[in-house]
Order: structure tokens, then C-alpha cells, then sequence
């Protein structure tokens, strides 16, 4: 009885591992179908380049500082509380090509604008090549995601922001951490196209 009692344990821990792998499995088949998620897997000239800075935050991690933030600031709490991915990726531009890089982020920032998201924030200098967009519900009361891509030449930094978050939660962060860029941005959609 001893030993049935151990293998139904076994048995039993075996499954359990594979529903939790399966279900991180799922999780991530999700994320990647969320209106906010961008592949930046698809830019070219990053060649093999390893980030000097990589930030992937997910659901539990999210979950934690949600946690965390609640004794501190609800506002903020609650927005983190809205996010599903965060992903910060940094290169050093000395190692990459960046024109290369800034010609296939021209040719994602031409998807995304085909798929419907809004690009807020654009800047074409010598130097730098910079677009920020945002992936809005139909009725523009949610943002699913955020997108940042800035080529220059010090640095390559790309970002996804993935969640269901409100145009007002994105303005209580902007003042709460006093971020002008964002609280400067105003979010104006057509919705009778």
C-alpha cells in the first residue's frame, strides 16, 4: 500500500508539472495573440547582438509588485495590476548596424500603423530615429499596448508594454513620476472611421 501510495504521489507530481508547464505554455501562446504585443524579433540588423540591458517582466512577477506597491501608492498598484508584459531591450549602437536597424524599425512602424495602432510620437534627426506608438481599443478608452523603438548612435532601445490600461492611469503615472513625455501626449481617434 506504501509503495501505491508513493507512485500515485509520483504520478500526481508528475502531472501537476506538466499542467504548470503546459499553462505557461498557453500563457505565452496568449500574449503573443494580445493586440499590445509587438515582435521586435522580426528587426533586422541587431545581428546575435546581446542586449546590455534585457527587462521581461510577466503576469506573476507583475503580480508581485502590484503586491509590493499597494502599501505605497494605490494609483501606481493599480496600474502595474494592468499589465500582462513589460519587455526593455538595450543595445549598444557600436556594435550593431544602425541604419540597418533604423530602416527595418521603419518597416515595423509601417506594420504597426497598418494593424491599426496610433504612432504618438515621432522624431527623424541626424542622429536619432525615434517612434513611439499606441495599440487603442475601438472606442479609445483602453490602451492594449505601448510600443517604443529609438535607434541612435550610443543606443538601440525597443519596448512592449502589454496590458489593459486606461488613458487615465497612463496620466496618473505620467504625474506621478513626473514623466512629461507621456503627460504631454494627447491620445485623438477618430472612432466614426
Amino acid at each position: 500500500m506504501v509503495n501505491t501510495a508513493k507512485k500515485f504521489s509520483e504520478l500526481l507530481t508528475v502531472f501537476v508539472a506538466c499542467a504548470v508547464i503546459s499553462a505557461s505554455a498557453i500563457a505565452q501562446d496568449k500574449i503573443e495573440e494580445h493586440p499590445g504585443f509587438v515582435d521586435f524579433s522580426r528587426l533586422s540588423g541587431l545581428g546575435g547582438a546581446e542586449p546590455t540591458v534585457q527587462i521581461s517582466l510577466k503576469t506573476p512577477l507583475l503580480n508581485m509588485v502590484t503586491n509590493l506597491l499597494k502599501q505605497e501608492d494605490e494609483q501606481a498598484a493599480d496600474f502595474v495590476s494592468k499589465l500582462m508584459r513589460v519587455n526593455v531591450s538595450v543595445f549598444e549602437s557600436d556594435a550593431l548596424d544602425v541604419d540597418e536597424i533604423a530602416d527595418s524599425m521603419a518597416v515595423l512602424a509601417r506594420d504597426l500603423d497598418a494593424q491599426g495602432w496610433e504612432r504618438v510620437v515621432r522624431i527623424r534627426e541626424e542622429e536619432d530615429h525615434v517612434d513611439i506608438y499606441f495599440r487603442l481599443s475601438t472606442d479609445a478608452d483602453l490602451i492594449y499596448g505601448v510600443a517604443i523603438m529609438a535607434a541612435s548612435d550610443d543606443e538601440t532601445v525597443l519596448v512592449n508594454i502589454v496590458g489593459d490600461i486606461s488613458v487615465e492611469d497612463l496620466g496618473a503615472l505620467a504625474r506621478r513620476f513626473d514623466i512629461d513625455e507621456l503627460s504631454d501626449i494627447e491620445i485623438d481617434v477618430d472612432t466614426d472611421l
